[in-house]
């Protein structure tokens, strides 16, 4: 299926591993010109698929820097078609044992970046006629997980803010969606599950059972399986959807909505 993205422009933070890495090589793959942010700045141009991915150096806990993420963006490249916001995930840790700073940490992780690039995003968007924002989130928004208090706090705030904005940019041609993945074969996910072995005194091969056993499609998801459905979410294909929030979990989620 083509999606009609080829020659556009797109912009995808936190791009260099994992799901925001396979979402820009998507991209690109359907010939986008797909500005990579990263806070590494070794990696190189690359052609890809038809399109170009353009490594850009982006430190998200930087609020001068990305304040200015998308005027960078449309300075080097006349416009921005699609803005993919991905953010790196905080602490695993129990409520109780948390601290302020540990809010204030997550706090300029999670929803303060979200916030600035949407806002500066939707705004380029309204102003040339129209695209897409699509907000890479986590099912624990909808069903929140042990250890999981920071990143289902400020993902929730910033998932309703992202509900609030596709409304009022709808009829300025901008659509905002929102991709919800669930267990995903990441490093940060690697990461989690060691968390949670350490907490339980068990092994990372016991929490990876559970954490599958609890999936009915009976597996994780792999990071390009969850770009398949943002570059949908992103593409003229998906021309009457937004407010979205798109589910790819396996099943996960008991929730019915």
């Amino acid at each position: 299926m083509d999606l009609e993205l080829s020659g556009k422009t797109a912009l995808v933070t936190a791009a260099s591993r994992g799901i925001g890495r396979a979402v820009a090589y998507r991209l690109a793959k359907e010939g986008m010109t797909v500005v990579a942010g990263a806070r590494s700045a070794d990696r190189q141009e690359e052609e890809h698929g038809g399109g170009r991915i353009l490594p850009l150096f982006s430190d998200l806990a930087d609020k001068s820097a990305t304040e200015k993420l998308v005027g960078d963006v449309v300075s080097a490249h006349g416009r921005l078609d699609v803005l993919v916001i991905n953010t790196p995930g905080p602490k695993i840790m129990p409520v109780l044992s948390t601290s302020w700073d540990d809010w204030a940490a997550a706090h300029e992780l999670l929803l303060r970046p979200v916030v600035q690039l949407a806002l500066a995003g939707a705004a380029q968007m309204r102003e040339q006629g129209g695209g897409t924002i699509v907000l890479l989130s986590s099912t624990w928004v909808r069903q929140p997980a042990p250890g999981g208090v920071l990143s289902s706090s400020y993902r929730s705030a910033a998932s309703l803010m992202l509900k609030t904005l596709s409304r009022e940019v709808a009829g300025d041609g901008v659509r905002v969606l929102q991709v919800m993945p669930g267990a995903t074969s990441t490093e940060r996910m690697q990461n989690i599950v060691s968390a949670k072995a350490e907490a339980h005194g068990s092994s990372a091969e016991a929490e990876i059972a559970d954490i599958v056993a609890a999936i009915p499609l009976g597996r994780w998801a792999e990071p390009e399986e969850i770009a398949d459905v943002v570059a949908f979410a992103a593409s003229p294909r998906a021309s009457f959807m937004t407010g979205s929030i798109l589910t790819v979990d396996g099943g996960a989620v008991a929730a019915a909505n």
